[in-house]
């Protein structure tokens, strides 16, 4: 309910609110915190009222703005909760809890089996690359959809959803639930026949293995753990195939066939979806 406000208000240009509700978000589950940044740039978009050009004061202004008041509300929830416990050991037990996985309880996630099997001593290691590589995809999706910041925010929440050290089937309800926002990317998209058996598939076999494996004892981990491979495989090819339709159609929006121009009149550009969204 949080996440979907704080996208409302988003939208709406409520900057205060906006950064207040994205700083509950990362203080409940640090991984929200990316979403600092197609929230600026949805802030900066309305600020310049056009393209992004970042080195323009105005648009360092806005960022910085933002930035600012996402840290504020942080350290402020962050320091509330230090003057109600008087000690900073709720963060190991919070933020270094999601960080470091003790708990191994399986889930439709891809850290639980992995850190069952790998060796004791390379942990760490391994721990640093699944953790990295759930924020890695910010910057160059930034850079890529700078100026489809809406769009931008959706596919970090996907993201987040899946590589999250401790997903839940609320995350993906979330963010399904947007699809049709992006209909106009659906005749680009290839997989929807392929990505939606995976889904269909995955959710009526996950509780059927799960309970052959925990209560029945006549299956084993790897059943449960190849669910979940073919469960986050579907949600990758989801986002990735969105992601090239939506550039595709903006692309061919742009650079129309000869024989398309007559239909481009009647298209609106995903730059000027955005530009409704946010007005």
């Amino acid at each position: 309910m949080i996440l979907a406000l704080m996208v409302i208000l988003t939208l709406k240009g409520w900057r205060v609110f906006s950064t207040f509700l994205l700083a509950l978000l990362a203080y409940q589950n640090f991984y929200s915190i990316m979403l600092v940044v197609p929230v600026a740039i949805c802030f900066l978009q309305r600020d310049v009222l056009g393209l992004v050009k970042y080195l323009n004061p105005t648009a360092v202004k806005s960022i910085l703005l933002t930035l600012s008041l996402t840290m504020f509300w942080l350290i402020s929830l962050l320091y509330y909760s230090f003057t109600l416990t008087q000690s900073w050991d709720f963060i190991r037990s919070t933020y270094g809890f999601v960080i470091m996985v003790p708990e191994l309880t399986p889930n439709m996630g891809i850290f639980w089996y992995f850190f069952t099997e790998v060796f004791q001593h390379f942990e760490l290691f391994f721990i640093i690359v699944f953790q990295v590589n759930a924020f890695i995809y910010t910057i160059p999706l930034a850079i890529k959809l700078r100026n489809h910041s809406v769009f931008l925010l959706y596919t970090l929440i996907v993201l987040i959803s899946i590589f999250k050290s401790y997903p839940t089937y609320a995350d993906v309800g979330f963010y399904l639930s947007f699809i049709p926002c992006w209909s106009f990317t659906h005749k680009y998209m290839k997989n929807v026949f392929i990505v939606s058996n995976m889904y269909i598939w995955c959710a009526a076999l996950s509780p059927v293995f799960y309970h052959l494996w925990i209560y029945a004892g006549s299956a084993n981990a790897n059943f449960y753990f190849a669910l979940t491979l073919v469960f986050n495989g579907a949600q990758i090819f989801f986002i990735s195939d969105l992601i090239l339709a939506y550039l595709r159609r903006d692309f061919d929006l742009h650079h129309p066939l000869p024989a398309a121009d007559t239909d481009k009149a009647k298209l609106t550009s995903s730059q000027e979806v955005d530009d409704v969204i946010l007005s």
